[in-house]
């Protein structure tokens, strides 16, 4: 539903998005992550034909995004930017009328497309709500509702759940799903990378313009952990155990937690046996040997060689 073919934006200082090469498919989330600068924005304005490409190209539903394309381009694309306008002195009926009317959408069907827009959103109980009145997360609510109005197939959301607190997270996540289920394809911008994870059906990271990992959450997991978290049970001296797989080659650290050792272990998984050799010969009695799983943020991390701050 959404492809791209070495689509690049070059606006020097190795700034902008270089030979992009993105395709998702309809009906599902696609989640687009990557550090502040790193192209998310150039890319989502490429695709709405916002800004025009250096090279490469770009299609929606297999139509071009092209100047002479546009018109069916915006059909069938609904963007919600991350900071969007709103006029406080309406009624929240009277928003959405508003742009029924920009989108040229008749008056008889314009009450129809707005409760239908906002039963998607779970909005419902706003229509006689003034804007000023609304709260961040109502107001992001009523902001999607604006997008659905004139029936896209293809929704891109910039930060979304950007600013809203976890009860208004959820919601917004519940929602995004809800619009994924009848039939909507999404390429959701996001920081959060938790998120992410429990809702995108396909992730893309994003790293000074390139595309580094595209793939399921679990697949960029595989593919791209540099790190193994091991955790070891041991029916023995814990102090002794830790002794053990310190020393062990490939091992960064090893901290002791009840009857069990977390070990981070740079190493290949063939080395996990010796691991294993190495504790039993030096009388160290292993019950359990497990991998944590990585989360999307520590991958991302990994990838984009960011550092996570102490308070994050």
């Amino acid at each position: 539903m959404i492809r791209t073919e070495k689509l690049t934006r070059d606006y020097g200082a190795g700034r902008g998005i270089l030979d992009l090469d993105l395709k998702v498919p309809k009906g599902t989330i696609f989640g687009y992550v990557g550090p502040n600068g790193s192209g998310k924005t150039t890319t989502i304005k490429l695709l709405c034909g916002l800004i025009r490409p250096t090279h490469g190209r770009a299609f929606i539903d297999d139509v071009e995004v092209t100047p002479h394309n546009s018109h069916r381009i915006k059909r069938l694309i609904g963007y919600m930017p991350d900071i969007f306008g709103v006029y406080e002195q309406m009624s929240v009926w009277e928003y959405l009328d508003f742009f029924c009317a920009a989108y040229r959408i008749p008056v008889k069907e314009r009450e129809k497309r707005v409760q239908s827009a906002l039963k998607l959103t779970d909005a419902t109980y706003m229509l006689d709500y003034q804007v000023t009145s609304l709260s961040r997360g109502m107001r992001q609510r009523i902001g999607l509702a604006r997008t659905l109005l004139h029936g896209p197939e293809v929704l891109i959301l910039d930060e979304p759940a950007g600013g809203l607190d976890p009860n208004a997270r959820i919601e917004m996540r519940q929602t995004i799903q809800r619009l994924r289920d009848v039939g909507k394809t999404i390429l959701l911008s996001s920081h959060i990378l938790p998120e992410l994870a429990s809702v995108c059906d396909l992730v893309g990271i994003l790293k000074k313009g390139q595309l580094v990992a595209h793939g399921t959450v679990a697949e960029i997991t595989d593919s791209l952990q540099e790190r193994l978290i091991l955790v070891v049970g041991v029916d023995s001296e814990i102090t002794k155990a830790v002794r053990c797989c310190v020393q062990f080659p490939n091992v960064d650290e090893a901290i002791a937690s009840g009857n069990e050792v977390r070990v981070v272990f740079s190493g290949t998984r063939g080395e996990l046996a010796d691991l294993t050799e190495s504790l039993v010969k030096q009388e160290v009695r292993v019950t359990s040997l497990r991998e944590e799983e990585a989360d999307l943020e520590q991958v991302f991390l990994s990838v984009t060689n960011e550092v996570k701050s102490e308070d994050a």
